[in-house]
């Protein structure tokens, strides 16, 4: 079954969810800036995110996009640290939060369809996008696919990921500098 959920958070834990990120988003634009990882461009790159596209894939539940551009912020084996993840934390006390992805998307950067199959829990990712409405998470639900796009500031989405078929079929576009903090929720084995 097909859970997502957008902007579920409380006010309070909103506020502090963006005080935090805005607190670390200079820190990590320099980063992105600094980046040596190679930026490839795809003047194509709305066909990779494209209706057609996930068609063609359908039949090979691939876990990662094989085609994207979008620069990960994680050095060596680690990301940045961020005050972000004490705030999950105690936001969500019944689980165990590891931090998954740092990404900066520049303008016309993408993360083509995939469905992390092979990791299959829930999945918490905020996002931070300089302009309104011009950047978005794709996904595939019941033969139709959803364009949900990003606040400008913080959008907060959490979403499963199945192992098994119907899978969870998303990408990402953008058409201005957008970053993202994904962290994985594992179910705590401590009581609470």
């Amino acid at each position: 079954m097909l859970t997502f959920y957008k902007d579920f958070v409380s006010s309070s834990q909103f506020n502090a969810i963006e005080q935090s990120v805005n607190k670390d988003i200079a820190r990590i634009k320099d980063l992105a800036l600094q980046s040596k990882e190679e930026e490839s461009y795809y003047s194509d790159w709305l066909s990779y995110i494209s209706d057609e596209h996930l068609k063609q894939l359908f039949n090979d539940p691939n876990p990662y996009s094989k085609v994207s551009r979008k620069i990960s912020l994680k050095h060596g084996k680690e990301y940045p640290r961020l005050s972000l993840t004490k705030i999950l934390t105690d936001i969500f006390p019944n689980y165990e939060i590891h931090q998954s992805g740092c990404f900066y998307y520049p303008k016309n950067g993408f993360m083509g369809w995939h469905t992390n199959h092979d990791k299959s829990e829930d999945r918490l990712y905020i996002t931070f996008a300089e302009e309104d409405k011009q950047s978005f998470f794709r996904y595939y639900k019941d033969g139709n696919i959803i364009t949900d796009y990003d606040n400008k500031g913080i959008t907060i989405r959490r979403f499963s990921i199945p192992s098994e078929p119907p899978y969870f079929w998303h990408c990402v576009g953008s058409h201005t500098d957008r970053f993202s903090f994904g962290y994985r929720l594992t179910p705590s084995s401590k009581k609470i």
